[in-house]
């Protein structure tokens, strides 16, 4: 875990790196290889679309495709090499490959800015919205060193994600006085030209571990997203006894007021899509959380 914090960076990072060399690729401004340049349409691809409406089936494929079961589906047996390409993790290894081929070398780097590490224990952690990032004019070298930089700390994280999912991590932190998540992942989003980066976290709570219980499932869902144009957000979603509630925090104050006045259609919504919502609280600014104790340690001789 240690050399995968130091090493790992949000996948916002590469996505911006991303979307801006395709944009420039497309106005002449910058000369990619065809390989190079297929592959980024394919890290794109994966992201999830929200330029139309999400979907049930859209967002299971996106969890699918996050990068988190790629090992677990190359163990299923009677399951060849193909089992695990398609996934956001697979197509970041053979991006990489393929960036060493026109030479590029990787080198063991720490970004200037890194999120939080993920956890089962704690609530999500949104990370902010990368703006587009730059690059060099024409073929020059240095576009494809940067987008393997930014390949091996997107695969960093994702690993240090998996590690966090199997129990691995040594995620010692203080309970929440509540059972910990299954599973944490997270999911790029299509937003125009941009990309953001959901945290999601799912968990099952209670009975119904035998058939015939499934009136008395439980289940627990949580998100963070920090958009530019909607500010920092977090839900919290639980569906208990075929009754859904929902809590959804905004941090920003325009946002807030902009939600409030829809509140009666975001309620019917639930409706429409068969759900039966028990409870929707739109709560003004975001969950406390546990105040870090700056300076508690400090190497005075340095």
């Amino acid at each position: 875990m240690q050399p995968l914090g130091e090493q790992q960076s949000g996948l916002g990072n590469l996505f911006a790196q991303v979307g801006s060399l395709m944009s420039a690729q497309a106005s002449g401004q910058v000369s990619m290889p065809d390989p190079v340049v297929k592959a980024m349409q394919q890290i794109l691809g994966l992201r999830l679309n929200t330029v139309q409406k999400p979907t049930a089936a859209g967002l299971q494929q996106a969890v699918r495709h996050s990068g988190q079961f790629r090992e677990a589906n190359l163990a299923l047996p009677g399951q060849g090499s193909s089992a695990g390409q398609g996934d956001l993790k697979s197509v970041l290894l053979s991006f990489r490959s393929i960036l060493q081929q026109f030479g590029s070398k990787g080198q063991v780097t720490r970004p200037a800015s890194q999120p939080s590490v993920p956890t089962l224990q704690g609530p999500p952690q949104a990370q902010a919205q990368q703006a587009a990032s730059g690059f060099w004019t024409g073929a020059a070298p240095q576009n494809l060193q940067s987008l393997l930089k930014e390949t091996d700390a997107a695969l960093a994280r994702m690993r240090m994600t998996q590690l966090v999912n199997s129990g691995l991590a040594g995620d010692d932190r203080q309970k929440l006085g509540t059972r910990p998540m299954d599973i944490v992942l997270e999911l790029p989003l299509s937003l125009g030209q941009e990309t953001a980066v959901m945290q999601m976290q799912v968990g099952r709570d209670g009975s119904g571990q035998e058939e015939g219980d499934e009136d008395e499932q439980a289940w627990r869902l949580r998100f963070a997203l920090d958009l530019t144009a909607t500010g920092p957000l977090e839900a919290a979603v639980s569906l208990r006894g075929g009754g859904t509630f929902v809590s959804l925090w905004v941090d920003r104050k325009e946002t807030f007021d902009n939600l409030n006045s829809v509140r009666e259609s975001v309620e019917a919504s639930f409706a429409d899509a068969g759900l039966d919502l028990q409870e929707f609280r739109l709560v003004r600014g975001l969950p406390p959380r546990t105040a870090a104790k700056y300076g508690a340690l400090i190497d005075r001789q340095s």
